[in-house]
């Protein structure tokens, strides 16, 4: 009868351990399927946003410079006066 006991004991404790590797496969091939959708749809976002921010042409500035007139020759530009402050 005692050796009957060790020998569930045993197997209860081998049952134990299958259990534990199995979920903890079955746990982070759940978890990598999980993190590579969450990855997928974070780039689908980003690829929409950049899509749409292309078509509305933001951010774009455009610097419009107009010719000097002739009654400024002088390619110094403007005179400004300034004082030294001590």
């Amino acid at each position: 009868m005692i050796e009957l006991g060790a020998v569930n004991f045993l197997r209860t404790i081998l049952t134990i351990v299958l259990i534990y590797y199995v979920v903890k496969f079955l746990f982070r091939w759940w978890l990598k399927r999980k993190v590579a959708s969450a990855v997928k749809q974070k780039e689908n976002s980003v690829t929409e946003q950049e899509a749409d921010f292309q078509r509305h042409d933001k951010g774009k500035v455009h610097i419009n410079q107009d010719k000097p007139s002739s009654s400024h020759t002088s390619s110094g530009g403007e005179y400004v006066d300034y004082e030294e402050v001590d």
